[in-house]
Parts: C-alpha cells; structure tokens; sequence
C-alpha cells in the first residue's frame, strides 16, 4: 500500500513536469508546485510522514531493548527529517561559511554534524549489538545506505544536469523517487524483523503454565 502511494505520487509529479515544460495553462497541474517535490510538496509531506514512523519504530524498538543501536537511528532519522524540513545543512552551512569563520569550507563541517555525528553513532551501536542480533541492525544501515545513495550521490549528479529543463525533470525524478522508495524499503525491514528485534511473548505462555499447574495438582490429589 504505501509503495502504490509511492508511485502515485511519481506519476502525478510527472503529470505535473509535463504541464509545466508544455505550458499548458488550463491544466490543474500548471502552477501547482505541491505535486512537484519541493518543501511542502505532496511527496516532500509523504516522505516526512514515513520518516517520522521510522523515528517511532526506532524508538519503540529502543523502549523493548534497550539496545544503543534504535536510540542512535532514531537519532539519525531525526536529523535526516530535521534536515529534509528544516534545511538544517543549509542553515548551519551558510552560518559557518560567512567569511569571519570558515568560509567556502563551511559545508564540510555543517554535513559532518547533520549527518556524520550520527551516522558514526549508528555505527557504534551496531559494533555493540550481539553478533546474533546484528541482522536486523545491517539491513536498517544497509537500507539506509540506499537512501543516502539517491540523497547525496544523485543529488550531485543531478547539480551537474541542471541546466537543461528535461534532464532536471528526468534527475529530480530518479532523485526524489529514489529516496521515496529508500524509505519504503526501510520501513518494509522493520515490518520483516520487528519480531527478532523485539521478540514477542507467547499468549499462551501463561496459559500454559496454568494449565500445567493444574495438571499437577490433580496428580497430587489423586
């Protein structure tokens, strides 16, 4: 269900870039950027919505466990939402960049803290997981890893194509749908392993156990 919210977000963004380039004027689509993928947009909104779930899912897993590694990627999620909302990386950047301080150089230090810090904090707690458990920690590092993939590698590729109208559509197409997707996979892994990271009792554990403590008595009377 929420892939096909995936992809009928793409399919009205891509209605939307064709009534752009034709100028079609009459269109519903024209001038309507929330079916593009800026700040606000519908797919930009539906991304929030996911990632603030993958915060909840963390943790909750976190509350079970009491395991590092779900209280370090929800802290990593809440700094990829912050970022994605907020352009937090923006914000710290052109603050550290004025040229008082570090200058041109004042990206490097903005992404080490919005992303690197903790990244490297996720990282730690996976070291620490027990090697039984780190199953479920690789593929939400791995996942997340995809998404970064389209986040950052894309995102450069896609500066380089800016200046024409029809790959910008084509790579803010690959781009955005990419980490929409991303976020579905997460989240498809923890609906997989939710069970092995948060092992569920039994319901008829206590069941059970009554029933055998009867058994036992009337073994004892008889």
């Amino acid at each position: 269900m929420v892939l096909a919210i995936d992809a009928l977000l793409l399919i009205l963004f891509l209605r939307w870039a064709y009534v752009e380039h034709s100028h079609m004027t009459d269109s519903i689509f024209y001038g309507h950027l929330r079916f593009s993928s800026v700040d606000g947009s519908l797919m930009e909104s539906w991304g929030y919505i996911k990632e603030a779930s993958i915060i909840c899912l963390a943790i909750y897993a976190f509350k079970k466990t009491k395991e590092f590694f779900y209280a370090a990627y929800a802290v990593l999620f809440v700094s990829v939402l912050a970022d994605d909302s907020l352009s937090l990386h923006e914000t710290i950047s052109g603050w550290l960049s004025s040229p008082s301080l570090l200058g041109k150089y004042g990206n490097i230090p903005a992404a080490f803290l919005v992303s690197g810090v903790p990244l490297a904090l996720a990282a730690f707690g996976f070291i620490r997981l027990p090697s039984g458990r780190k199953m479920p920690g690789l593929m939400l590092l791995g996942s997340f890893g995809l998404m970064a993939f389209f986040a950052v590698v894309v995102d450069n590729l896609h500066e380089l194509l800016i200046g024409s109208q029809h790959f910008q559509t084509a790579s803010s197409f690959v781009e955005d749908g990419g980490e929409l997707v991303s976020l579905t996979v997460i989240l498809a892994v923890w609906r997989a392993y939710m069970r092995s990271i948060v092992p569920q009792k039994s319901a008829a554990g206590p069941q059970a156990a009554a029933a055998g403590r009867r058994t036992t008595s009337q073994q004892i009377a008889n």
